[in-house]
């Protein structure tokens, strides 16, 4: 059996969570990211079990827009990765001109910029190479965890749309890049769900929007990320999960 190894980032909670619990279950060995050590350890503890044969889930804290982080923590990662899920991201609840230069760029640096870097890093040290360049083994599919307001903006979250606008430019062009090398790149676009990250929000007035009258569940879009991963035909790929909103 081919080693099932999946790098989560923004897999302490939410969204990153849901995806590394639904993966464990399916016999995948889970790396984390977050910048908290503690909400990872309470994270590991409800991943299922591995199998014999697959090395035991991880994790790595600290954080990824940090220039150095990925060359700090080669020694933690390894090669066999079936599975890379970008999920790291920050919010914004803001309106533009109130939002300060520092922020739109920590903005930028953490959903955008470190998910370019961190995949580059990740794809480059890839152990098992032919002399033509091609990969002996499957590498990673990357599956990008975009934003709804990628597509169609938002209001106070000029900064964090943009961002996700560019995740989704970024997952095209990868995968036009990729494809040849046997690496699969998708993207999953969620809309409102119910998270840490939307909490403060007015869910009640914002449901009423939604066809579907309700938030999404975080193992909803995890059902989606499983899908990516697991379906060798799965390649550009980007999946709305807004229960009709975009409609």
């Amino acid at each position: 059996m081919a080693r099932k190894c999946a790098l989560i980032t923004g897999g302490s909670r939410g969204i990153g969570l849901s995806i590394a619990q639904l993966l464990s279950r399916n016999n995948y060995s889970c790396t984390l990211i977050s910048r908290s050590d503690s909400s990872l350890k309470s994270a590991l503890a409800t991943l299922h079990p591995v199998p014999d044969g697959i090395p035991p889930h991880n994790y790595i804290s600290g954080d990824i827009s940090r220039p150095n982080f990925w060359q700090t923590n080669i020694h933690k990662l390894t090669s066999s990765y079936k599975v890379l899920v970008n999920c790291a991201g920050i919010t914004q609840s803001q309106l533009f001109v109130r939002t300060m230069p520092g922020d739109m760029q920590n903005i930028i640096d953490t959903n955008l910029t470190a998910l370019m870097i961190g995949t580059r890093f990740l794809i480059r040290n890839r152990s098992s190479q032919e002399s033509d360049g091609r990969m002996k083994e499957h590498s990673p599919v990357v599956i990008n965890v975009a934003s709804l307001l990628g597509l169609h903006g938002g209001y106070g979250a000029v900064a964090y749309a943009a961002s996700k606008a560019g995740v989704l430019g970024f997952t095209r062009a990868l995968a036009t890049e990729m494809g040849p090398f046997g690496i699969r790149v998708n993207a999953i676009v969620p809309g409102y769900v119910d998270s840490e990250m939307t909490k403060d929000l007015d869910q009640a007035a914002i449901s009423r929007r939604i066809p579907l009258g309700r938030f999404g569940r975080p193992e909803e879009i995890a059902s989606a990320a499983l899908f990516l991963a697991q379906n060798e035909y799965a390649h550009n790929c980007i999946i709305n999960l807004d229960g009709g909103l975009s409609a």
